[in-house]
């Protein structure tokens, strides 16, 4: 670790915060409702493609029949063109990336990109015009030389040519492993809401009509394909059985090898046919590397299915135990949701960077730790062919949840943190042992909702998510969720129900409305509360027990709560050893009464035996932020009262025990020199109502206690602000003590808004002990930024009253502002330019307070710096080490001003070397110098190298030329090495803090 001035927890205390009940909303999301009567299209396809792994190029012609099952006649057929998405950085996919702060694919070399071409359609044997979409080149209309009429079906070919990208998402290849998907010419789909032609883009995945593929790949003889389909050729399904066999052999890594080379592509050709019925994709992975393994599983119904992995000696044991995975997963889904209806399952060993896993019919590329997962697909996107682009958490939530269910039979523990949370050792350490997976897998949407940035897993659009959302929300939310409603219904209720879903909607395209309608005539229940308010809302739930009255063997509590939406709670009862004895769920209720001063209330009775205490959902399954008023014992004067635990780093907020999370703090300056100290502070992941840190730090040279204490209350409103803190902060050091209330808001209320802004209100109070003298500071700021792959920018006003002493009439008011840019000119490359402009609004010639050419005096105690009382010749304040704050020169130059100063800060960094070249241009009015120069000079500048160090964290600044020098230059070694300054990017150290700004990614 690095040693800035308080090593350690320091990083902790300006991401802590806090979270606190929304008000009720003004109305509540209604899910989408279907257009018009249900039908669907059919497309039949016959494809015939050639792989040239010289150029990495696809070569081939197709030909498909159109069934218009539709009730209109079709003018046009919309058509996708997914690989034109890797055309240029001004596509969806280009867009999307720069988005996501994804430089690689933006900085692709023309070789690198990828596209289709070679079209010429033909309908029925005659020209047909291809009218391109003009945002979207991947989306294109094709004009039909006559109009479908429903019932007709129409034969259409075109030949194509694929230019195969580099691996940036799911289609591309990493030399000569090729992962080839969504590479076809396709109908996007029309359904009974309309058409749905959509881009390819990375988050965000796909929807597409039912039918048949017969598709014939020719590629040198000695690569080995993983494809959708059943296999045609006798000779290859041989020569798969003997690789197979050959491996099967093979049990450690040893004897595999280290090999991942590709070797010669053989000069013959070999042709592949698969041909498969009743599925909506087809794509295929071959490499000359591959392992093969195969085996067969046997389903309840009888019928055999073969499964086989084909992976490279990367991580070959791992690859074997994925193999039993791939058994596992038919086994469980097929129990579980329904039959697996294909002949075969095959799972890839690829070159992906969409995730760990991308899956296909019959095939998955994935990562070996996402095996389950992605066979788990071939359900919930293969057979269930919901609209993936509209309502991800149709197949990425509900596949979640099966999976961490699948998973669960070897491993309780499965899900989220499955690593971590199989060492009991690790569990105990933190206080944490005991918990049920489900409180684990709860913490991506506490994380998000306590911060006021979830937003409703049902849409409106994968594309609208923020990544946080889409990866913690639209997968596990959503399992979260369906566990919940599982619990409420009771598994078996619930496993009847998807089943009945997946016999009723397979190889269809439902809608949430379907999955609702079908569980709630499976269940005999209405669910519009969960399938609604909780699916496609982002309300906040909390209950507690507010009375328990005993009668004779009767048990009888009061459930309440204040959730502006019905929802069920489960109320456990338990024993002395904190074992469940039984546990009942309230009907759904809730607030709705916008009116209403009380909360809703529902009762529950309980069999007395052996009871001593009652908890709301003691199994974690409720999608709660506060737990801690959950549970209530049944007698005793200090009955809820529990033994306060101490547990390092940090903890999960749970029901049976109190948990103060701390660390032990190390910290140095020149001042106080050597401390040591511990911070203890609550929940800082899925941060509470109340948070609080307390950091003493104890002083062995001047036996004296330092240190901070905070604490912070955060409301989330409903709407404007997306939170509201108001916080109190003591502080100190050096022999100074700053007390600091405070009231910031986060705007905008909706999550992943490009612009996001803050404001705020701070009282300043900072009392010097060795002068015996406060200074207040009044401030109200107010920033935006915005940051992207290819630009960050931000803007920052503030305005300060000064009041130099508590008897001081004099209170000049001071106004700062800054804007900054920085553009990437290359993947690792930036230029970076810095305007600031301050002024004093009222006289400050009789005041202490100045403005810094070249950094700030830090009057509010900002910036943890090593010297600030200028003792040590290396390490001074300003004179060495800068804050980059108001001037921001690179270079010290002992200028100041009490009356206006306005800089531009320049810096590039310079290609090859991780070397910047900095320079600095600055005014003053009535100028002061701080080291006796003369009087008169206004204008400055300063020009140097930069060097970082530790990502950027600690930055050495070179002066080589600049004011200071009384030449322009260094006149002599000492005159230029005493001339370097450095800058420790402070709020780099603090994980919460970073987590804090994080969760609008």
């Amino acid at each position: 670790m690095n040693k800035p001035l308080l090593i350690g927890l320091l990083a902790l205390l300006p991401g802590l915060t806090l979270a606190q009940r929304r008000p009720k909303p003004k109305a509540k999301p209604t899910a989408k409702v279907a257009a018009g009567p249900y039908f669907q299209q059919e497309v039949k396809y016959s494809i015939d493609v050639r792989l040239d792994d010289k150029a990495h190029v696809l070569r081939g012609h197709e030909e498909l029949t159109y069934t218009n099952n539709s009730p209109q006649a079709l003018p046009f057929i919309w058509f996708h063109l997914w690989p034109n998405a890797y055309r240029d950085n001004h596509t969806a996919f280009g867009r999307e990336q720069q988005r996501h702060g994804n430089r690689n694919f933006l900085f692709a070399s023309p070789q690198q990109r990828g596209f289709i071409d070679s079209l010429s359609f033909v309908v029925n044997g005659q020209a047909a015009k291809l009218e391109y979409d003009p945002e979207n080149p991947d989306i294109a209309k094709l004009l039909l030389p006559q109009p479908l009429a429903p019932g007709a079906a129409a034969t259409i070919a075109t030949p194509f040519r694929v230019k195969l990208p580099g691996s940036y998402s799911r289609m591309g290849h990493v030399g000569q492993s090729y992962q080839v998907s969504q590479w076809f010419p396709k109908p996007a789909v029309l359904d009974r809401r309309g058409w749905h032609p959509i881009p390819y883009l990375s988050q965000g995945e796909f929807y597409s009509e039912y039918g048949s593929f017969d598709v014939s790949i020719t590629l040198p003889s000695n690569y080995i394909v993983g494809a959708t389909g059943e296999l045609q050729n006798p000779d290859e399904r041989a020569r798969l059985a003997e690789l197979a066999t050959a491996t099967a052999v093979k049990k450690t890594a040893e004897a595999f090898g280290n090999d991942r080379k590709f070797p010669a592509s053989a000069p013959t050709t070999k042709t592949l046919r698969y041909v498969q019925n009743r599925v909506h994709d087809f794509a295929w992975f071959a490499d000359k590397r591959f392992n093969v393994l195969q085996d067969t599983v046997r389903l309840p119904s009888g019928r055999t299915v073969q499964t086989m992995v084909l992976f490279t000696n990367r991580n070959p044991v791992r690859w074997i135990q994925g193999l039993e995975e791939v058994n596992t997963a038919l086994r469980s889904y097929s129990r579980w949701v329904g039959e697996y209806p294909y002949s075969a399952v095959t799972a890839v060993d690829g070159a992906l960077t969409a995730g760990s896993g991308m899956e296909y019919p019959m095939v998955t590329v994935t990562e070996p730790g996402a095996i389950v997962h992605e066979v788990g697909h071939n359900w919930f996107y293969g057979i269930l062919g919901s609209n993936e682009r509209d309502f991800p958490w149709m197949d990425e939530g509900v596949n979640t949840y099966e999976h961490v269910r699948t998973e669960a039979l070897s491993n309780p523990m499965a899900g989220l943190l499955p690593e971590i949370t199989t060492s009991p050792r690790a569990l105990k350490l933190v206080g944490v042992d005991g918990l049920p997976a489900s409180a684990f897998n709860l913490l991506p949407y506490q994380v998000l909702a306590s911060h006021g940035a979830d937003q409703p897993v049902q849409g409106p659009s994968s594309a609208a998510f923020t990544q946080l959302n889409y990866n913690g929300g639209v997968y596990f939310k959503t399992a979260s969720l369906l566990r919940y409603l599982a619990g409420y219904l009771g598994q078996d209720k619930f496993d009847d129900a998807m089943r009945l879903y997946y016999t009723r909607w397979q190889f269809r395209h439902p809608y949430p409305e379907d999955m609702q309608a079908v569980f709630e005539e499976s269940t005999g229940q209405k669910l519009g509360w969960f399938f609604g308010d909780m699916l496609a809302g982002t309300h906040h739930y909390d209950a507690d027990l507010s009375a328990v009255a005993i009668f004779n063997d009767v048990v009888k509590v009061l459930v309440r709560t204040d959730s502006e939406v019905p929802w069920a709670v489960p109320v456990s009862s338990l024993d002395a050893q904190g074992n469940v004895l039984e546990t009942l769920w309230t009907a759904p209720f809730g607030n709705t009464d916008a009116s209403a001063e009380e909360e809703a209330t529902s009762q529950l009775n309980f069999k007395r035996a052996n009871v001593v205490a009652l908890v709301v959902d003691a199994g974690y399954l409720t999608p709660q932020l506060n737990r801690r008023n959950d549970r209530l014992k049944l007698e005793g004067p200090l009955a809820n009262t529990e033994p306060l635990r101490l547990r390092p780093l940090l903890s999960v907020e749970r029901w049976d025990k109190k948990t103060v999370s701390w660390l032990p703090v190390l910290g140095a300056n020149t001042s106080d020199k050597f401390m040591l100290g511990a911070a203890f502070y609550n929940d800082p992941l899925a941060p509470r109502p109340l948070q609080y840190l307390a950091m003493p730090m104890y002083s062995f040279n001047r036996n004296e206690l330092n240190g901070i204490g905070r604490i912070q209350l955060n409301v989330l409103p409903h709407s404007r602000a997306r939170r509201f803190v108001t916080s109190f902060t003591v502080q100190r050091f050096e022999r100074y003590l700053k007390l600091e209330p405070a009231f910031t808001f986060y705007l905008p209320h909706r999550p992943g808004a490009a612009v996001q802004q803050q404001a705020s209100v701070a009282l300043t109070s900072v009392h010097d002990q060795d002068r015996d003298r406060t200074s207040s500071i009044y401030s109200v700021e107010y920033g935006a930024h915005h940051k992207d792959a290819l630009n960050h920018w931000s803007g920052h006003v503030e305005l300060n009253q000064l009041q130099a002493a508590t008897n001081s009439t004099n209170a000049p008011v001071l106004l700062r502002a800054e804007a900054r840019y920085l553009r990437y000119y290359s993947r690792t490359k930036r230029l970076q330019v810095r305007l600031f402009g301050g002024r004093f609004l009222e006289d400050a010639a009789q005041s202490d307070f100045v403005l810094g050419l070249s950094g700030s005096p830090d009057y509010r105690r900002q910036t943890p710096f090593f010297d600030r009382q200028q003792i040590s010749p290396a390490l001074a304040a300003q004179v060495h080490q800068t804050d980059g704050r108001d001037g921001a020169f690179k270079a010290f130059i002992p200028v100041a001003s009490n009356s206006w100063l306005s800089t531009l800060n320049l810096q590039a960094d310079l290609p090859i070397t991780r070397l910047a070249v900095f320079a600095d241009f600055g005014a003053t009015g009535n100028t002061q110098y701080l080291a006796g120069r003369p009087q008169g000079q206004r204008l400055f500048y300063d020009a140097g190298l930069t060097v970082p160090f530790f990502g950027e964290i600690l930055q050495l600044y070179i002066p080589v030329a600049g004011s200071q020098f009384q030449s322009g230059t260094p006149e002599s070694r000492q005159d230029f090495t005493d001339a370097i300054r450095f800058q420790i990017h402070f709020e780099k150290l603090n994980p919460f803090k970073l987590l804090d700004e994080g969760v609008n990614k």
